[in-house]
């Protein structure tokens, strides 16, 4: 007679005797009722194991990051954290440090006045506050959803090393998750400098030249067959090629923020007078 520990409680497929996980989903067959025991177990196995789980990746990062990240684009998975979950994480991490960092705008800083705008003949037209308060206030939304802002960035720099490291034969998706791990690796640099910037003023270019040479360290450990100095030429190229098509992205990204803020705050016949305009 079947009992119902002989079936998967997720699958609901047949299990075999003493079948540690579910051959079809996968599931551990051991499933029991949450308590405070299988929470801490599942805190200590998902984070703070030491051979899988955040810090596990972000060790390996650190100390062997091409050949981890070499390893986990040929298979080997299972020890790794999942590289997406790993940039949401950590760009959640410095958003929520530069919340707790975040200065109160002075009164009247970054805004337009009526009388800067009074003498523009697009006055009539265009609510030129509310429009500048509009371009603030997606500013401010970018700087406070970093993981957002970094995977939105994502597929313009695999884009520019995939062209760039084009004769190695790997595949645009395979450096999206190359970048995945790498912007992660940038997010745990970027943390200390958070406090840098706030108690020392901006050293954001310190963050980006180390951020460069860890990447290009990175990468002459995943590329190891090649010599040093040729990895690193087309790294310095795949650098140029991120910026250049980086550029187009923010000039198409602003084109299109700015016709949606023209269209939020403009007045009737906005768009007329500045045809004319032009």
């Amino acid at each position: 007679m079947k009992t119902h520990e002989n079936r998967c409680r997720n699958c609901r497929q047949h299990l075999l005797l003493h079948q540690r996980f579910c051959h079809q989903c996968g599931q551990k067959t051991d499933t029991h009722r949450i308590n405070l025991h299988f929470l801490i177990h599942e805190l200590q196995h998902g984070v703070f194991h030491v051979d899988s789980g955040i810090l596990f990746t972000i060790r390996e990062l650190f100390t062997r990051p091409g050949h981890s990240i070499r390893e986990y684009i040929d298979g080997k998975r299972k020890p790794h954290f999942p590289p997406f979950t790993l940039v949401v994480i950590l760009g959640s991490v410095c958003a929520l440090i530069q919340y707790f960092f975040k200065k109160e705008p002075k009164e009247g800083d970054g805004l337009t006045t009526k009388q800067d705008t009074a003498d523009t003949s697009l006055a009539s037209y265009v609510d030129f506050e509310g429009l500048v308060a509009y371009f603030r206030h997606v500013i401010d939304w970018f700087s406070e959803h970093f993981a957002f802002t970094v995977l939105l960035v994502l597929p313009v720099a695999a884009l520019g090393y995939f062209l760039g490291f084009r004769k190695y034969r790997i595949n645009y998706p395979e450096w999206l998750v190359i970048m995945l791990f790498l912007a992660g690796q940038s997010l745990v640099l970027y943390i200390p400098f958070i406090f840098l910037n706030h108690f020392l003023g901006n050293q954001n270019g310190w963050f980006f030249l180390l951020s460069w040479g860890m990447i290009t360290f990175s990468l002459m450990q995943f590329f190891d067959e090649r010599g040093n100095n040729y990895v690193l030429l087309r790294s310095l190229w795949s650098t140029f090629l991120t910026y250049f098509f980086s550029l187009i992205y923010l000039v198409l990204a602003a084109l299109i923020f700015t016709v949606i803020g023209i269209l939020l705050y403009g007045y009737e016949g906005v768009f007329t007078k500045i045809i004319e305009k032009i």
